[in-house]
């Protein structure tokens, strides 16, 4: 089972590089300089997302665990953890000693009120912990947490965004984020919106795992800008499209290529057809899984990088049924039949967001292909800072999208449930919703098999049409070292540091 993250989600504005990148500072300060393809949502950690944007949250708010380079829990703002017999209260020790940037010292009342304050939420993070049911404090630096049922998300969902914790007395107006991480937020060198600047706390009980005296992320959505200041020196990491990896290696950069976990593809949001009726029809949704010749969009968007898939979950998470693989092949003929057989002989006629900016043979792909079977296709050129929120209110009926998540539960909390937050249109179904109850209250080989029924319910009724499970590339300056980890788009800030010379 995979026990970390990506979210989600695409870079969807398009940037310029701005200012001055990496490396040591005229000071003889070491400064890492980063980019990221979409905004930070600062500082209130209910409202925070998993993924990319949490590299803006990685500085300043320490975890209560710390997941390793496979994705396994082990010591951090908790130094052990346990579970009862029921596997459904998680008892923490906390690491004495450590206070937040305003001086309050953390103890288990200020990891309380921030479990409590993000399950609170509504976006991904909040999510993470929706199992838990209450926390109580046992004494001053142990915490007991309590969980509706056994979940195996809670304890990787703490080493990432979710297990945050931010000082108490910033929880209620965190204009400023206040946490008792690496680094603190420097008001003075940063633009909201364009570039963050943190500087060491010194404070820090674990300095030695961050050896950068400065911190800089710049937000560069444009993959086209992200490169060109990859190459300029301008920034010191980023990741970079795949077609542009052997030009990126071939100036002296370091590039790493790995397989995250995402699944992209066209997601059909409105599987009820409120916006667009043919869409509530099972054999339009089947016929847009036979429109798409994955291999050779793989080959011409990805390089040949990438996995093709039928499925929403990744090999090796919980779910993923390698025999749902064959489930849709390339089949336009059958797809205008389908289409035909449901009412819609002569397809029908979709709004779509135009991601051509950050995504331009994805786009162009998903266009054409909908266009050969028949359907009609509009792009709104709708801004770049509007398009989450925009998919989120139910603009689009269907996008392209990828979409990553801790483990396989994570997913269908992001995506398979009334609630989740990547189901804009509250889509649910009878069926999928007692499957969901069903893995949420078992364990072992039960589990295990209920979920593969939920998938292979899931993909029968073609809730999306998934292409491929994606590959990554992340480039670094030829003085800055990092290893990718499982799960994870982005390199987690403690993973970089100065190349040994």
């Amino acid at each position: 089972m995979r026990k970390t993250v990506a979210f989600i989600g695409a870079a969807l504005l398009t940037a310029t590089a701005t200012a001055c990148g990496g490396g040591a500072s005229g000071g003889g300060d070491t400064t890492l300089t980063l980019a990221e393809s979409v905004t930070a949502t600062p500082w209130d950690l209910a409202k925070a997302s998993l993924g990319p944007e949490s590299q803006y949250y990685q500085p300043v708010f320490d975890t209560l665990v710390r997941l390793d380079r496979n994705g396994e829990p082990t010591p951090n703002l908790a130094t052990s953890w346990s579970y009862d017999k029921p596997q459904t209260t998680l008892t923490l020790k906390l690491r004495t000693g450590v206070k937040f940037t305003d001086g309050t010292a953390l103890d288990a009342e200020a990891v309380k009120r921030n479990l409590l304050h993000t399950r609170s939420g509504a976006a991904s993070a909040a999510g993470e912990i929706r199992d838990i049911s209450g926390v109580d404090v046992i004494d001053a630096h142990t915490v007991a947490i309590r969980l509706s049922h056994p979940s195996a998300s809670l304890l990787p969902a703490l080493g990432q965004v979710s297990g945050m914790i931010a000082g108490p007395k910033s929880l209620k107006d965190p204009k400023t984020p206040v946490g008792s991480g690496p680094y603190q937020l420097d008001t003075s060198a940063t633009t909201a919106g364009q570039t963050y600047t943190y500087t060491r706390n010194p404070g820090y009980w674990n300095k030695k795992a961050y050896p950068y005296d400065k911190v800089v992320i710049k937000y560069l959505s444009d993959p086209t800008a992200r490169t060109n200041a990859l190459l300029s020196g301008q920034i010191d990491g980023g990741t970079v499209n795949l077609n542009r990896v052997k030009t990126v290696k071939a100036r002296g950069l370091k590039v790493a290529t790995y397989q995250p976990g995402d699944v992209e593809g066209l997601y059909i949001w409105d599987r009820a057809g409120k916006k667009v009726p043919a869409l509530g029809k099972r054999e339009v949704r089947q016929a847009l899984n036979y429109a798409f010749d994955k291999k050779a969009m793989l080959k011409s968007a990805k390089t040949g990088l990438g996995t093709p898939t039928a499925q929403l979950f990744a090999p090796g998470e919980d779910g993923y049924d390698a025999g749902l693989e064959d489930t849709y092949s390339y089949d336009p003929a059958k797809a205008r039949r389908l289409l035909a057989e449901a009412g819609y002989p002569k397809g029908f006629s979709v709004t779509l967001p135009d991601l051509s900016a950050a995504f331009p043979r994805e786009q162009a792909a998903l266009t054409q292909a909908l266009k050969d079977i028949g359907i009609k296709v509009k792009l709104d050129n709708v801004p770049g800072d509007q398009i989450f929120s925009s998919m989120l209110s139910g603009k689009y009926a269907m996008s392209y999208f990828k979409l990553g998540a801790p483990t396989g539960w994570d997913k269908v909390q992001l995506q398979l449930t009334e609630k989740s937050t990547w189901n804009p249109f509250k889509y649910h179904d009878p069926k999928a919703d007692d499957l969901i109850t069903r893995i949420g209250k078992a364990t072992g080989p039960r589990r295990d098999a209920l979920f593969k029924q939920l998938n292979g319910y899931v993909v029968d009724q073609a809730w999306n049409a998934p292409w491929s499970v994606v590959a990554n590339a992340y480039a670094t300056a030829k003085d800055v070292t990092t290893t990718p980890q499982a799960g994870l788009q982005y390199p987690p800030l403690h993973a970089y540091a100065p190349t040994a010379k």
